[in-house]
Formats: structure tokens, C-alpha cells, sequence
């Protein structure tokens, strides 16, 4: 045994030292900084690269580990990382979105330069020279990905200008900062930001030049493959016809218990009223992240009053800022970035998308709608306290380094969306309307299960996507045609959510049969998380041995 786990623990190791060494941008967000200067090869020759280490990394361990001689922790480890690596080697050698999506570039550099901006891992001084650095970087970064781009859906280049459009002036921001702390240095932050604001606006020729006659293909990563990342990638046992049908059922119930929600607070008015009223009630568009902010103050302390899980210690706390523009294209409401697993400050960043003051008025209304008092809470919920903040601070102290590398969307946003049905339980929303909207968002994640399989099997264009948010859901149209265009770029991302909390309600049923009258939510709740952000069915056996 102790050769095996050995041999596995040395695999993992090397597993987590070149994704690090090919993801440069990604171990920054990680808290690993020995790349926080550079920009990831993602040339051809990169990705060509890239495959034949995962080729070659997944044959050694099939080879060299007998996982059923691991101890619990190591197997499910092993688990984790044969997932991550069918997974990986999907995205690269079949659905190929970075020969299709050609929005992934220049949000790769923004991202690489945003982070070291936001993230207090270290003085400013010490960051400003890897600032400097990526900015240089961008120019040829960008120059080197063009021979991927061979056929491009119209929907990937329409996101793709939104993205590259807005850097200029990101990149603005980031050198008007720069060269308030360091004015002695102005001319090479100058230098350094015109070189990338040049890079970003030629990035934009290209697309306009030559992309614009690549236009043509689909989105659509088709059934085979959906079904693949079912199985392989979140470890489950259905395919994409059973997850549309589940899809569809969990719209029709979600409609009944919204009809009879609304008949207890007003007989005489439909579920659809309540939210149409409620809509019209939001905060001025200069005061939104206040309210933001109000709204994680009292989740925060209801979660330590309740002792629904336990806090995690050290340096947490949750700040409440503006949606990034170069995010704002795909993000019509809020966002979170987690902290670094491997950074001491443990700062989650809660993002809330403003109204576009470019926009019509209609649609600035229209985006404010998607902020109304009646949602905040939830989004509170989900976002901070005691949704994602609080589960991937958890996430962060985690076990073994592969494990708080650990990313599962069917784990995070299932557990997020769990949270909105318990804080429900506990009586934490205070507008009764609140409930209203509470289901309403469920059942939109319900038809995005529909959704997803819908626009990645083709059965449905983004259009009737968009339509089926806003009459069903009752989605603002705006924030719908956002939402959408995320979901063609991310397959199976947006069926997590109702899934995944299918998941975590079944080992809660689960545990309180096997525990009876010793059932503690809380420190089901705590086992639950400790295990990290890892696929469901991994968490099972770990957790069964925490509670008993």
C-alpha cells in the first residue's frame, strides 16, 4: 500500500506542478506565484503540448496505480483526478473551444492583470513588476492564438468583440492606478498599457478582418459529448435524455409550488403579478453595491447565530464590488471569485453587474429590475453567506493540494442553490415576496437544465433559449440574451445547479436516516464541506465516515 499511494501521491503532485507551469493565469487564482509574470502558451504548438502531457500523464497512472489499494482520502483523490483528466483531454482533442470561441483569449489576459490588481497577496510594489510584465505579454499573446480560431459560431464572435472592446479601458484603469502609486515610474506603466491597449484593438481587426469569414459551424458540442461530461467529467448516471425529462419535470413542479406560494400571500394575484410588482422595488443605481453589502453583513451573522456550518477561521471576509467590464457581457446580475487555496488572505471577491449607462433607458431599467429588493437576499445567499464564499473558504483547507484545486460546479453550485432553499427553512428572508422569487429562481435553474441540453444537442437556437427564460422565468430579456450566450460557451455548467442540489438533498436524506435522532445539521453541514469542491458522487464514502 505504501508504494501505491506513493506512486499516486507523486503523480498527483507532478499533476498539479505543470497544470500550474501551462496555466500561469489559473495559479495566480490559485495563490501559487511562481508564473504570476506570465501569460499561458496557447499557441497551437501550446495546446499540441498540452494534450500529449495529458496523454501521457493519464497512461502513467492507470499504469502504475491500483486505486483500490489506496486509503479512502487517496481513492477518492485518484477519483478527482481521472475525472480532471478525461475532462481536460475532452475539451482539447474533441470540443476544441479554443478553435471556436475566440473570446477565451482576451479574457485569459484580462484576467491574468485583474487578479494581481484585486488580490492582496503581496505589496503592490511587488505586484505592479508581474502587472507590468503580463501587459507586455499581451501583444504577442494574442498574436500567437490566432491560428486556432478555424470556424467561429456568429454568438462566440459577438462576445468575443463585447470582451475585447472593453479592455482598453480596463487597461486605463489599471495604469491610471499604477502611476497614482508610482509616479516616479509613469512612462514605462505608459508604455506598458499602450502596448496592451494597442494588442486588444488589433486583437479586434483581426476578428473584424478575418474571423468575420470564419463565421459559420455551431455552438453545439453535440449528444456524444454532452453525455461524455456527464459521465466522465461530473460522475453521472444519466444521459441527455434523462436530464432533459428531469429538466422538465422539476419546471412543471416548481410552476405548482409557485401557484400555491402566491395564493398564501394574495388569492387574487398569479405568481407572475407578484414578481412584475415586485420588480419596479430596487435601489438607485448608485446605491446598489451598498445594498449588496447590507445584504452580506446580515447573512454572515445569521449563519454564525444559527451555527449552520462552521465558520472558517484566519483572514475570511467577502468584498462586494462591480462586475469587471471585460465580465459584464455574460454576467447580468453577480458573480464570485473565491480566494487563492494557497494565499494566507482569504478575500472572496462578490461581483454585482451595474446598469450599462451606455445602454437605452429601457434596458438600464431592465438590468435594475434584476437587482429588485425581493432578489437581493438570495443572491446574497448564493454568492456569499452561506453559499459559495463560505463553502470554497472551506474548500481552501481541504486536504491534499490536488483537492483544494478541486473545482466541481456540480458540488459549488449545487450546494449554492441548496443554500437558497435552507436559509428559505429557517425563516432568514424577511419579504414574504422574497419566497416568490426564491422559486421563481429555481425554476429558472430548472430550465436551464432544458436549456442546456436543448442548445448543445441543437434542438434548440439561442433565440427560443432566450425565450424560453423569459416566459417561463420570467428573466429580464436583456439579462436572458446574457445568460444564454454564457450557457452556449460553458455545456453542462448550467445544469449543475438544480443537479447538484439534488445531490446534496439526497445525502441529507441519506445521513438522517442512517443517524436518526444523532442528525446535526450543522455538523452535516461541516462534513459535507470538508471534503473540498469535489463531483458528488466522490463525496459520498468520505462523508459517511466524518459523521460517524
Amino acid at each position: 500500500m505504501l508504494e501505491t499511494v506513493k506512486a499516486f501521491t507523486q503523480l498527483s503532485e507532478e499533476f498539479v506542478e505543470l497544470y500550474m507551469r501551462h496555466h500561469p493565469v489559473q495559479a495566480t487564482r490559485a495563490g501559487i506565484h511562481d508564473y504570476d509574470a506570465k501569460l499561458p502558451d496557447d499557441s497551437p504548438e501550446g495546446v499540441r503540448e498540452r494534450i500529449v502531457w495529458l496523454r501521457d500523464l493519464e497512461q502513467r497512472l492507470v499504469a502504475s496505480v491500483p486505486w483500490q489499494e489506496l486509503p479512502i482520502e487517496q481513492r477518492v483523490d485518484y477519483g478527482q483526478l481521472r475525472s480532471q483528466l478525461a475532462a481536460m483531454r475532452a475539451d482539447l482533442e474533441e470540443i476544441k473551444m479554443y478553435a471556436r470561441n475566440p473570446s477565451i483569449y482576451p479574457e485569459t489576459a484580462l484576467a491574468g492583470v485583474f487578479l494581481l490588481m484585486v488580490r492582496g497577496f503581496a505589496p503592490l510594489e511587488e505586484r505592479k513588476e508581474a502587472i507590468l510584465s503580463r501587459l507586455l505579454a499581451i501583444p504577442d499573446y494574442l498574436k500567437a492564438v490566432r491560428p486556432n480560431l478555424k470556424e467561429v459560431p456568429d454568438t462566440y464572435l459577438g462576445v468575443a468583440s463585447e470582451v475585447t472592446l472593453s479592455a482598453p479601458a480596463f487597461v486605463d484603469d489599471v495604469t491610471r492606478s499604477l502611476v497614482r502609486s508610482f509616479p516616479a515610474e509613469a512612462e514605462r506603466i505608459e508604455h506598458a498599457g499602450n502596448r496592451a491597449r494597442v494588442a486588444f484593438l488589433q486583437y479586434q481587426e483581426f476578428m473584424d478582418r478575418e474571423l468575420e469569414a470564419k463565421i459559420g459551424g455551431t455552438f453545439a458540442i453535440g449528444e456524444r459529448w454532452m453525455n461524455f461530461k456527464l459521465e466522465r467529467e461530473h460522475l453521472l448516471s444519466m444521459d441527455c435524455a434523462a436530464l432533459e425529462a428531469l429538466g422538465r419535470d422539476h419546471v412543471q413542479r416548481t410552476r405548482t409550488a409557485l401557484e400555491a406560494a402566491a395564493r398564501e400571500i394574495d388569492p387574487n394575484r398569479s405568481w407572475r403579478e407578484l414578481v412584475s410588482e415586485a420588480k419596479k422595488r430596487h435601489p438607485e443605481a448608485l446605491r446598489l453595491r451598498e445594498a449588496y453589502q447590507a445584504e452580506v453583513d446580515r447573512a454572515r451573522q445569521f449563519v454564525i447565530d444559527r451555527k449552520l456550518v462552521a465558520m472558517p477561521g484566519g483572514s475570511e471576509k467577502l468584498e462586494v464590488l462591480d462586475t469587471p467590464v471585460f465580465l459584464r457581457a455574460t454576467t447580468p446580475y453577480a458573480a464570485y471569485t473565491s480566494p487563492a487555496p494557497f494565499d494566507e488572505e482569504q478575500t472572496g471577491l462578490f461581483f454585482v453587474t451595474p446598469a450599462d449607462a451606455s445602454r437605452r433607458k429601457d434596458e438600464q431599467a431592465q438590468q435594475l429590475e434584476g437587482h429588485c429588493y425581493a432578489s437581493i437576499p438570495l443572491t446574497t445567499v448564493h454568492e456569499g453567506y452561506p453559499g459559495h464564499h463560505l463553502q470554497l473558504c472551506q474548500a481552501n483547507r481541504a486536504g491534499s493540494r490536488l483537492r483544494q484545486l478541486a473545482d466541481s460546479s456540480l458540488f459549488a453550485e449545487g450546494w449554492a442553490l441548496y443554500c437558497e432553499e435552507l436559509m428559505h427553512e429557517l425563516g432568514y428572508y424577511l419579504d414574504p415576496v422574497t419566497r416568490i422569487f426564491q422559486l421563481r429562481d429555481l425554476l429558472w435553474r430548472a430550465c436551464r437544465v432544458v436549456i442546456d441540453v436543448g442548445l448543445h444537442t441543437g434542438k434548440l437556437t439561442f433565440m427560443q433559449a432566450v425565450d424560453y427564460l423569459v416566459e417561463e422565468a420570467m428573466l429580464e430579456r436583456i439579462n436572458a440574451v446574457m445568460e444564454v450566450k454564457r450557457y452556449t460557451m460553458m455545456p453542462t455548467q448550467p445544469m449543475s445547479y438544480l443537479v447538484g442540489k439534488l445531490q446534496i438533498l439526497a445525502l441529507r436524506d441519506e445521513a438522517q436516516k442512517r443517524l436518526g435522532d444523532r442528525f446535526d445539521l450543522s455538523r452535516f453541514h461541516t462534513a459535507l464541506l470538508a471534503g473540498g469542491t469535489l463531483p458528488p458522487a466522490l463525496v459520498r464514502e468520505e462523508l459517511f465516515q466524518r459523521l460517524t
